[in-house]
Protein backbone atom coordinates (compact mmCIF):
# COMPACT_ATOMS: atom_id res chain seq x y z
CA UNK A 1 0.00 0.00 0.00
CA UNK A 2 1.15 3.44 -1.00
CA UNK A 3 1.59 6.39 0.92
CA UNK A 4 -1.26 8.44 -0.73
CA UNK A 5 -3.62 5.30 0.31
CA UNK A 6 -2.67 4.96 3.79
CA UNK A 7 -3.33 8.72 4.48
CA UNK A 8 -6.72 8.44 2.63
CA UNK A 9 -7.14 5.53 4.79
CA UNK A 10 -6.35 7.46 8.03
CA UNK A 11 -8.42 10.38 6.86
CA UNK A 12 -11.36 8.30 6.33
CA UNK A 13 -10.91 6.43 9.67
CA UNK A 14 -11.28 9.91 11.50
CA UNK A 15 -14.26 10.67 8.93
CA UNK A 16 -12.62 14.13 8.11
CA UNK A 17 -12.84 15.55 4.32
CA UNK A 18 -9.66 16.66 2.25
CA UNK A 19 -10.39 20.23 3.41
CA UNK A 20 -10.64 19.42 6.83
CA UNK A 21 -8.06 17.33 6.90
CA UNK A 22 -5.49 20.13 5.14
CA UNK A 23 -6.84 23.00 7.30
CA UNK A 24 -5.59 21.02 10.41
CA UNK A 25 -2.22 20.01 9.15
CA UNK A 26 -1.43 23.39 7.20
CA UNK A 27 -1.43 22.74 3.56
CA UNK A 28 -4.21 23.20 1.02
CA UNK A 29 -6.66 20.97 -0.22
CA UNK A 30 -5.33 20.27 -3.38
CA UNK A 31 -1.67 19.46 -2.02
CA UNK A 32 -3.34 16.97 0.00
CA UNK A 33 -5.53 15.57 -2.87
CA UNK A 34 -2.46 14.84 -4.97
CA UNK A 35 -0.31 12.92 -2.23
CA UNK A 36 -3.46 10.66 -1.84
CA UNK A 37 -3.16 9.86 -5.49
CA UNK A 38 0.19 9.67 -5.65
CA UNK A 39 0.71 11.91 -7.86
CA UNK A 40 3.07 14.23 -5.47
CA UNK A 41 5.33 13.36 -2.65
CA UNK A 42 4.96 15.34 0.48
CA UNK A 43 8.19 16.81 1.89
CA UNK A 44 9.09 15.41 5.12
CA UNK A 45 7.74 18.21 7.35
CA UNK A 46 4.40 17.40 6.17
CA UNK A 47 5.07 13.80 6.51
CA UNK A 48 5.89 14.65 10.05
CA UNK A 49 3.10 16.60 10.13
CA UNK A 50 0.47 14.36 9.16
CA UNK A 51 1.90 11.30 11.17
CA UNK A 52 1.56 13.36 14.59
CA UNK A 53 -2.22 14.18 13.88
CA UNK A 54 -3.00 10.81 13.01
CA UNK A 55 -0.42 9.46 15.96
CA UNK A 56 1.37 6.71 13.35
CA UNK A 57 5.03 6.77 12.67
CA UNK A 58 6.17 8.41 9.13
CA UNK A 59 7.71 4.74 8.73
CA UNK A 60 3.50 3.58 8.76
CA UNK A 61 2.82 6.49 6.52
CA UNK A 62 5.86 5.40 3.80
CA UNK A 63 4.94 1.73 3.51
CA UNK A 64 5.95 0.12 6.77
CA UNK A 65 4.22 -2.90 8.03
CA UNK A 66 1.94 -2.68 10.65
CA UNK A 67 0.28 0.87 12.40
CA UNK A 68 2.38 1.96 14.92
CA UNK A 69 0.72 4.05 17.33
CA UNK A 70 2.80 7.04 19.14
CA UNK A 71 2.35 7.38 23.04
CA UNK A 72 -0.16 10.04 22.93
CA UNK A 73 -2.49 8.34 21.46
CA UNK A 74 -2.97 6.53 24.51
CA UNK A 75 -3.88 9.65 26.34
CA UNK A 76 -6.19 10.33 23.68
CA UNK A 77 -8.52 7.04 24.63
CA UNK A 78 -11.70 7.27 25.84
CA UNK A 79 -11.74 6.37 29.45
CA UNK A 80 -13.63 3.05 29.80
CA UNK A 81 -14.91 0.63 32.73
CA UNK A 82 -12.58 -2.21 32.46
CA UNK A 83 -13.56 -5.48 33.50
CA UNK A 84 -12.79 -9.23 32.80
CA UNK A 85 -12.03 -9.92 29.24
CA UNK A 86 -12.77 -6.29 28.37
CA UNK A 87 -9.14 -4.84 30.08
CA UNK A 88 -7.62 -7.79 27.32
CA UNK A 89 -9.50 -5.90 24.69
CA UNK A 90 -8.63 -2.50 25.76
CA UNK A 91 -5.23 -3.28 25.61
CA UNK A 92 -4.95 -5.08 22.02
CA UNK A 93 -7.05 -1.69 21.10
CA UNK A 94 -4.65 0.87 22.19
CA UNK A 95 -1.68 -1.19 21.29
CA UNK A 96 -2.67 -3.03 18.01
CA UNK A 97 -0.48 -5.70 16.77
CA UNK A 98 1.32 -5.90 19.78
CA UNK A 99 1.72 -8.57 22.14
CA UNK A 100 1.31 -7.20 26.00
Amino acid sequence: MKYGQRICLLREEKQLTQGELAERIGISRAALSHYENNRREPDFETLKHIADFFYVNVDYLLGGVGQIHKEEAVHQTKPAKLLGYHIVHFKHWVYPNRLL
